[in-house]
């Protein structure tokens, strides 16, 4: 099979083979072991082992649960996008440290496929514009879940047989320099990571991370991943700089975590086999500057400006999201914004800033020093990440309750979402002294 023939998109979308599992249940131990003798012994019967392995059979059987498990984890029951594609770098050095050896995974990879048990796509380009190029890509083969439901391990519930190994990161607090061009440019290299000295701030920073992320290493998420959090601090080469500036939180590992999938998908998880309710924050950068104004956001939609229709809604959001990360109102659409939406260019600039303005003065001052000496879109970070922090520490603390951040809204167990409302809405409330308007969606029932 070529590359050709297969849905470029979702060898794109594959997730990542981390070949850290191991089975869990009976059934799934004796597939392990059948799987790996018979890689082994079709290793012998070709050529390539010339006798049984004795020292290295513990090395295989694992290999072999985690391969397995890797594959079959996208039939996954909870899986909310299901694509049978998984990646895996087949680079040496990717493997230095990892429990799965080079050469193990070689040798697992070619009695896979000699058995017709797995289809393997080399790494590749897409087109000739592309710079680098795709890790290789692999997929269970029907024989082999088959082989699996034969063996009673029905790849819907995988997780019913294998167990998922993550570690939590060691290092849970970054700092970064200002980025080097403008928030919206065409291109924007992030800013770079800058050391920094230890101290009681940093202590009590990191000490927080971390108990979060030990407490949630104790629940169970399933549809989506988060392996623990790295909180994130920007401009910290900014002569007011003070840990005053980002600070969100940053699921690991962040490509494939719970961050980036869809609202849609994220209310398909479940949190300890219960469904979850996300509770958004509406407009929150908006909320949070009008609070530091001393003016509190009105009821309604917050996007709907007078003098505009319903039609404009969409422009209107992202004029907000545009000038909020630009040092002023923004004058013409971003470069870069217009390239992802370039439905904007039917919408003139000056017509929604004169409309935002009329209902919004405040945001005339907007590029002004806010409070604490931060400014901008990183002061608007910060001011949002410590209400989220403070209110999913609340809830570990005095309910058990078990929360994901996803910026401006947050992830809880479903019949847990009343109480997550209450202590979010007070922990603003407290701490930028404004009534944020909150929404609760909840999943749809089937």
């Amino acid at each position: 099979m070529t590359s050709a023939s297969i849905d470029q998109e979702e060898l794109q979308a594959a997730k990542h083979a981390r070949l850290r599992a191991h089975p869990i249940s009976e059934e799934a131990e004796l597939l392990v072991s059948s799987l790996a003798n018979m890689v082994d012994e079709h290793a012998l019967a070709t050529g390539a082992r010339t006798n049984k392995r004795q020292s290295t059979t513990e090395k295989l059987r694992y290999a072999v649960g985690a391969f397995l498990a890797d594959l079959l984890r996208p039939y996954g029951q909870n899986e909310p996008d299901p694509n049978p594609w998984v990646y895996r770098s087949m680079h040496a050095k990717s493997f230095t440290g990892a429990k799965v050896s080079f050469r193990t995974f070689v040798q697992l990879v070619d009695g896979f496929q000699r058995l017709a048990l797995l289809e393997h796509i080399d790494g590749h380009k897409v087109s000739r514009d592309d710079r680098g190029k795709f890790a290789a890509r692999f997929r269970a083969t029907p024989a082999l879940l088959c082989f699996s439901k034969e063996r009673s391990v029905n790849p819907a519930s995988v997780h019913d047989h294998f167990e998922f190994e993550y570690d939590l990161p060691k290092v849970v607090l970054e700092l970064r320099a200002a980025k080097e061009v403008s928030y919206w440019a065409t291109s924007r290299p992030p800013g770079k990571p800058m050391p920094f000295e230890r101290d009681g701030i940093t202590s009590a920073i990191e000490g927080n991370v971390r108990e979060l992320n030990e407490f949630f290493a104790q629940h169970k998420l399933r549809g989506g991943e988060h392996h623990g959090y790295v909180r994130i601090f920007h401009n910290g080469d900014d002569p007011s700089f003070f840990w005053n500036m980002g600070g969100r939180l940053y699921s690991q590992h962040f490509s494939d975590s719970y961050q980036v999938m869809s609202g849609h998908k994220r209310l398909k998880m479940t949190i300890d086999g219960e469904p979850v309710a996300e509770i958004d924050i509406r407009a929150s950068y908006l909320t949070i500057f009008l609070s530091l104004r001393g003016v509190q956001l009105p009821e309604g939609d917050p996007y709907e400006l007078p003098g505009l229709g319903p039609e404009h809604r969409s422009s209107v959001k992202a004029w907000m999201v545009a000038t909020f990360g630009n040092a002023k109102p923004i004058v013409r659409w971003p470069p870069r914004m217009l390239q992802k939406f370039p439905e904007l260019k039917q919408h003139r600039v000056s017509t929604i800033t004169k409309a935002a303005l009329a209902k919004y003065p405040a945001l005339e001052t907007w590029g002004q020093p806010l409070r604490h000496a931060t400014n901008g879109w990183a002061g608007l970070m910060w001011f949002e990440s410590n209400v989220m922090i403070t209110t999913m520490l609340q809830l570990k603390r005095e309910h058990q309750i078990p929360s994901l951040s996803v910026h401006d809204s947050l992830i809880v167990p479903a019949h847990k979402a009343d109480t997550a409302h209450e202590i979010l809405k007070e922990t603003f409330r407290s701490q930028l002294e404004a009534t944020p308007l909150l929404k609760i969606n909840r999943p749809t029932l089937p």
